[in-house]
């Protein structure tokens, strides 16, 4: 998110020297259950670990998803990079990927992760806005083997973390849990 400032005259004659300034692009605001993450790059981090990364890809509009899934030990069990499941993953994970061709208004932009082998849905993530990615659900998790749950309401981790309704600045970094 290093981006230039651009600078440009504006076209009045009787002062050349009024200048626009053009903002960088804002981050992506990321909601993860009823907290909301103003300004990230799209990185989440749980307990320490990069561990969910959403991008927006413009043509066509798709939301993109990388992550690595983890078990109950913490050894890594799969991974997604920009929504291509890995050959070890295919067997035990589903992606269902709408982009902006199948998008509409009532279902936009959407990456959903399923586990086969228990039927939850390890990840839903959805573009609500411009640059702004809803997580709707999750049950998955992290590098410690800790369980993450997100709900509309809430997000968990473990029995020792709940973060509801919380907002934060993350000044173009990652959004940080746990």
């Amino acid at each position: 998110m290093n981006n230039p400032l651009h600078i440009k005259t504006i076209g009045i004659t009787d002062s050349p020297e009024l200048i626009d300034i053009e903002s960088p692009d804002q981050g992506l605001e990321l909601c993860v259950g009823s907290n909301v993450f103003r300004n990230t790059n799209g990185v989440v981090k749980f307990q320490g670990k990069e561990q969910v990364v959403l991008e927006m890809q413009p043509q066509p509009l798709a939301l993109l998803l990388t992550m690595d899934l983890y078990d109950e030990e913490g050894t890594r069990v799969g991974h997604i990079r920009r929504n291509a499941l890995s050959a070890h993953s295919a067997t035990r994970f589903t992606l269902n990927v709408k982009s902006n061709g199948e998008a509409t208004t009532d279902a936009p932009p959407s990456v959903i992760v399923t586990d086969r082998t228990t039927g939850h849905t390890v990840l839903e993530a959805c573009l609500t806005q411009s640059r702004k990615i809803r997580i709707t659900a999750g049950y998955f998790r992290t590098h410690k083997g800790e369980l993450v749950t997100v709900s509309p309401h809430y997000c968990r981790i473990g029995t020792g973390l709940t973060l509801f309704g919380d907002v934060a600045e993350s000044r173009g970094s990652a959004a940080v849990i746990g």
